[in-house]
């Protein structure tokens, strides 16, 4: 299996870098290799089977499939899925949590401490009712940090 994580390198359209990843995209699906597809961005291209369906979403070819894909949807308000991971043929699936890695991830960066969220969000804008609750998670998260 093969675990993409979308980045803007390789997500930002006519770019080198969404080029290449295009070109390997389309190699792997056409071929047995499970293909795995992890998008957290909000902007730049998304492919036409999962296009303006949900703020991000894990796609997952299972290498001996041509489709349908199976796709876990997600909102910037929902918490990240915990998706299928293929393993090679007589073995099962493998869970992947995909909130507790990010939470970890986010932990161990020390992204709290080096990330100023006292500005805008990046583009694209949230939708209102989005950016109020990411105004509150923000104030709630300032407001522990203090007490602490």
């Amino acid at each position: 299996t093969i675990i993409e994580l979308l980045s803007p390198f390789n997500k930002s359209a006519g770019t080198p870098g969404q080029r290449a990843f295009q070109k390997k995209r389309k190699t792997v699906m056409r071929s047995d290799v499970n293909w795995l597809e992890i998008d957290l961005l909000r902007a730049d291209f998304r492919p036409p089977e999962v296009a303006s369906k949900s703020d991000y979403y894990a796609l997952l070819k299972r290498g001996q499939q041509a489709t349908p894909y199976e796709v876990w949807y997600f909102d910037l308000r929902d918490p990240l899925p915990t998706i299928a991971v293929p393993l090679r043929p007589s073995f099962t699936d493998v869970a992947l949590d995909l909130q507790t890695v990010f939470a970890d991830m986010y932990q161990r960066a020390y992204y709290a401490e080096s990330v100023n969220y006292t500005g805008e969000p990046p583009v694209p804008r949230l939708k209102p009712a989005d950016a109020n609750w990411v105004r509150a998670q923000i104030d709630a998260w300032q407001a522990k940090r203090q007490q602490n």
